[in-house]
Formats: C-alpha cells, sequence, structure tokens
C-alpha cells in the first residue's frame, strides 16, 4: 500500500491530543482523527487495521496524558522518570479502544458511504464508552472534551460527552 502506516498514525494521535487543554488546538484533533479514518481505509487486513488504531491510540493517551507525569515529581520515595513509564504503560493499554473501533470499522469496510460513515461513529462511540466503564472506568481524553473551550459544548447538555465525541468522530 504504502510505507509506514503504524509511523503516519502514531504520529497522527499525538497530533490529535493537541486539540485538549492547555493547548485546545481542537482543529488538529480533527485531523489527527481523519488521518486515522484515512488509514483504516487503506489498511490491507483487519490486523493491520488494528494495528494503526492501536499506533494512532498510543500516540494519542502518551501525549494526551503525559501531565499524569508530573505528580509522580511530588512523591518522594519515587524518582520522577517513573512517571512517564507509567504514561506509557498506561497508554499501551489505553489504545486498545481506538484500536478495536478501527477494526470494526474496517470489518464493515464493504458498508459504504453513509453505513460506513454511521459505523465508525458508532464504534467511537462504543469504545469510548467501553474505556470509560470496562475494567479501568478511565474516561479522560474522550474525543469529544475538545469541545470543551468553544460554543460547541453547550451541545452536551442534550448529547452528553459521548454525543460529542460521537459528532468529533462523525465530522471526519
Amino acid at each position: 500500500m504504502f510505507r509506514f502506516p503504524k509511523t503516519i498514525a502514531l504520529l497522527a494521535g499525538g497530533i490529535a491530543a493537541c486539540g485538549f487543554a492547555p493547548l485546545d488546538l481542537w482543529q488538529l484533533t480533527l485531523i489527527g482523527l481523519g488521518v486515522l479514518v484515512w488509514l483504516t481505509g487503506r489498511a490491507g487486513s483487519g490486523r493491520a487495521a488494528f494495528a494503526t488504531g492501536w499506533c494512532w491510540g498510543l500516540g494519542h493517551f502518551t501525549v494526551g496524558l503525559n501531565w499524569i507525569a508530573h505528580a509522580f515529581t511530588f512523591q518522594y520515595f519515587m524518582p520522577a522518570w517513573t512517571g512517564y513509564i507509567a504514561v506509557v504503560l498506561l497508554s499501551l493499554y489505553l489504545a486498545v479502544y481506538p484500536a478495536l473501533a478501527t477494526w470494526l470499522v474496517w470489518r464493515l469496510r464493504h458498508s459504504g458511504g453513509t453505513r460506513l460513515a454511521l459505523a465508525w461513529t458508532a464504534a467511537w462511540i462504543a469504545t469510548e464508552y467501553l474505556r470509560a466503564t470496562l475494567f479501568t472506568g478511565f474516561a479522560w481524553n474522550s474525543v469529544g472534551a475538545i469541545w470543551v473551550p468553544t460554543n460547541v459544548a453547550g451541545v452536551s447538555a442534550w448529547i452528553g460527552t459521548y454525543g460529542l465525541s460521537g459528532l468529533t468522530a462523525g465530522a471526519v
């Protein structure tokens, strides 16, 4: 197909994380998600689609959750560098959820058009919900949160965080 899709996915995930505070560059999240959709559509197998989503998630969570590492600097008996290891280890796990979304969409790729767009949106919402409830209960970095500093956030009163995430995923 083309060279280095996993590296591109990793970088796109990192770029997508720039939509969250403190940078609030929500446009970069849309670009990062768009690259993920593009790469998923070009994956040659379900395994490749899963790997693409996993690499994207690894970049997204490692950059987006780097603030957690700073909490380790306040632990007297713990070296500060262990915080960065913790962030990467957490990101290795959390990346499974975008990977599941891309794998599912790749499996449904023959649906085409509107059905595929709805499948992408539904898969994204479902995997964010699972990430927030299954095992970890880790709801941070839901892509709908990029809208908090904008007027779009007001819509969440009617559709909630996952609805905003669905709108965001569907916008790409």
